[in-house]
């Protein structure tokens, strides 16, 4: 079984260089909100503290306390952005903070890019063990706040948005179970994205999103977890002036992730692998999505 998983990963990972990035809407479209990767991909540090993988500079004399800073670099054909998030957590409560930056994020069309602050986020969560159980239950609840530049400046003219100018309200059930080298997860994500108007007083409705994960970690030798997590998702269709259009999406995911912890850092290099599209009416770029990596790196404060 261990050697199955550990193939199974690493075919996975190989599998990503293979493919190909497809101009798509929804990626621009979608590169604002990422509150349900942030949640899949974030798990609890004490997650780390109960399966062991933390290395022994990580355990303080305080364990009703610990404090977390990361800097993550997400890349995808059509954006590069860098997120600063920062977890705090105090026995069961939890609180976090996410300030992401555009490196750079292309406009589809003339293929011009800018620069500038993304959305922030807000959240607060409670976590519990049951050791008798090998369970730690996680609920989280995410605002995402329209903090960004809507009107960021391309060159040539061109104006490109890095924020949704929306409102949206994240909340997540998490569930992790532990058993030998292995930690198996699921969640279930409820992403209620707000509306907004344009110049003209048009009123769009986003649509919301909701997602399923499950996912498995195999800690292996030399202090290595390898880790793959499979999405089920639907982004319901949005309403223009209260009519509703036909953009709901179903989609299929793969996220393969490496982690290696040295002292008070951890490591971790993943991706996430669109296996499946539905897009209605979507023509011109066949339901595709494009691939995108990320590499994070975590620091214990305290």
């Amino acid at each position: 079984m261990k050697k199955v998983l550990l193939l199974l990963t690493l075919t996975t990972i190989s599998f990503v260089w293979a493919q190909e990035d497809y101009l798509d809407d929804y990626n621009t479209n979608h590169t604002t909100n990422t509150a349900g990767d942030e949640i899949i991909t974030n798990e609890p540090f004490v997650i780390a503290e109960i399966t062991g993988t933390t290395n022994p500079e990580f355990t303080d004399n305080n364990p009703d306390q610990d404090m977390t800073a990361s800097a993550e670099a997400m890349m995808s054909k059509f954006y590069k952005k860098l997120n600063i998030p920062v977890w705090y957590r105090w026995k069961e409560f939890s609180f976090n903070a996410t300030l992401p930056y555009f490196l750079s994020r292309e406009e589809t069309w003339s293929g011009n890019t800018a620069s500038g602050l993304g959305d922030i986020s807000i959240g607060a969560g409670y976590g519990k063990y049951l050791p008798d159980h090998n369970l730690y239950l996680d609920t989280n609840v995410n605002i995402k706040l329209p903090t960004g530049n809507d009107e960021a400046d391309a060159g040539d003219g061109v104006k490109i948005s890095l924020t949704t100018e929306t409102t949206d309200i994240t909340g997540a059930l998490s569930a992790y179970y532990f058993m030998d080298e292995f930690t198996f997860r699921g969640n279930i994500i409820y992403t209620m994205n707000g509306t907004f108007e344009d110049d003209f007083d048009n009123e769009t409705d986003r649509g919301d999103d909701f997602i399923l994960n499950a996912g498995a970690d195999y800690r292996w030798q030399y202090n290595l977890t390898f880790g793959l997590n499979a999405n089920y998702g639907i982004h319901f269709a949005s309403e223009f002036n209260g009519d509703e259009d036909n953009t709901k999406t179903i989609f299929m995911d793969i996220k393969p992730v490496v982690k290696y912890p040295i002292s008070l850092f951890e490591f971790v290099v993943g991706a996430k692998i669109p296996l499946y599209t539905d897009i209605p009416d979507d023509d011109f770029n066949d339901g595709n999505r494009n691939m995108s990596f990320f590499f994070r790196t975590n620091y214990r404060i305290f």
